[in-house]
């Protein structure tokens, strides 16, 4: 079904859009990118107190990861709720898991293929043919079927697609919980929907706080494999979280939304935002529980690049910086999230996300090189790198993500209500 026949009625279902959370999808996916890139910001600024402090934040930045978890519960209950729930039946269970395959497997699997590519590449320009071995068949069906997240296992192929599949995770939660939440929403009171998004915090971070430093809530102790009982915690409580923060704010969302007043009235994004910087690098600089990994390199070039796993202290703040810009249009960081180039950058962001290990990786390639291993030049190619990561994800957006999301949309039946 095409925007131009689609029905009126589902029309005016559709949510509207709330530009400052599709900007900050752009802003977590380029920590992300910072977090894998902190040791060439230190050879490209050298050491000293604000390359410290830049690289505390970089090495932070494993936390975008759970800014998309947050911000997918919320957007999902936003999306979907009503919908879902008004004539709730097995089709639309099916439905809404097809919707989020169609948003996200696709992507995945072509950018798995890019890999594949690169390690082939490695392999013949080279000359080591033990490149291939990263290009693990068994693996690639793991990852295609998007349970690579729910194994322990090390990193492969693309190392950063476990998210993906802990979203999907959730994704079959929701599924299946979207009926109990939408009884929740009209018997709890306001009070019970914050105890119950507080409760839901305390898991990840007692399992944040017993876990080894630059564990990044993703490895086991002691070791470079995955976590999955970590993962879960993770992904459920952060996704459900964002789901029952939606449904505090409901009121405020949408088109016939109420005015916020009192404490929305500030700018709660900037000083959440400030509050976030501020938090990290307390943690960061006194680290309340040094409890490195066996083997683990702490320092490069003199400078720490170790993120304490307490740093998951900041959720809540991440949570409320996630409330607050829904509802809070006109403050600042509302505002800049909400210009055209970070809702362009937000859109990109999942493409940006997955491919930027294989651009940090070329880039990387053309630096040793052109002999460009630290200063200025370095810098230069750290720039180029974030900028072709960007373009790249930009192609991919528009001409794979999209025109595949919408091609699979089409083939759901128009009796199916999502």
């Amino acid at each position: 079904m095409t925007k131009d026949v689609m029905p009126a009625q589902v029309m005016a279902r559709r949510a509207p859009l709330i530009g400052a959370l599709t900007g900050i999808r752009a802003v977590a996916a380029f920590w992300v990118f910072l977090r894998h890139f902190r040791t060439e910001i230190i050879d490209a600024l050298g050491p000293g107190p604000v390359t410290q402090a830049i690289v505390h934040i970089s090495s932070a930045g494993y936390l975008g990861v759970d800014l998309f978890f947050i911000l997918s519960g919320f957007i999902l209950t936003y999306t979907h709720l009503e919908t879902m729930t008004t004539r709730y039946s097995w089709r639309t269970a099916v439905g809404f898991l097809w919707l989020r395959l169609a948003r996200v497997w696709p992507l995945t699997a072509f950018v798995l293929m890019l890999f594949g590519a690169y390690f082939v590449f490695q392999a013949v320009s080279s000359g080591d043919p033990s490149f291939l071995s990263q290009a693990d068949p068994a693996r690639l069906v793991v990852h295609l079927t998007l349970l690579n997240g729910w194994f322990a296992a090390p990193l492969d192929w693309n190392g950063v697609d476990w998210s993906v599949s802990a979203e999907w995770m959730a994704y079959l939660t929701f599924a299946v919980g979207v009926v109990a939440l939408g009884r929740f929403a009209t018997v709890a009171s306001r009070r019970a929907m914050i105890s119950i998004a507080c409760l839901l915090m305390l898991p990840i971070l007692v399992v944040g706080f017993s876990m080894q430093d630059d564990t990044i809530l993703l490895f086991s102790n002691d070791s470079y494999v995955t976590s999955p009982a970590v993962l879960a915690i993770r992904v459920l409580s952060e996704f459900w979280i964002g789901a029952i923060v939606a449904l505090l704010l409901r009121r405020y969302l949408g088109a016939a939304a109420e005015k916020p007043t009192g404490v929305w009235r500030l700018p709660v994004p900037t000083l959440t935002a400030v509050a976030i910087v501020v938090v990290l690098l307390g943690v960061a600089y006194a680290d309340p529980l040094a409890n490195m990994r066996a083997g683990a390199e702490e320092f490069h070039s003199g400078v720490d690049v170790i993120a304490p796993t307490e740093s998951i202290i900041v959720l809540p703040l991440l949570v409320l910086l996630i409330a607050s810009l829904a509802i809070c249009p006109r403050d600042p960081l509302s505002r800049l999230l909400g210009t055209r180039a970070f809702v362009v950058g937000g859109r990109a962001s999942f493409a940006f996300y997955l491919v930027h290990p294989l651009l940090i990786g070329a880039g990387l390639l053309v630096a040793g090189r052109l002999g460009a291993l630290d200063g200025p030049p370095l810098l230069a190619v750290g720039i180029g790198t974030a900028a072709s990561a960007w373009l790249l994800a930009w192609l991919l957006w528009r001409f794979i993500e999209e025109p595949a999301r919408k091609l699979l949309r089409r083939m759901l039946p128009p009796s199916v209500s999502v």
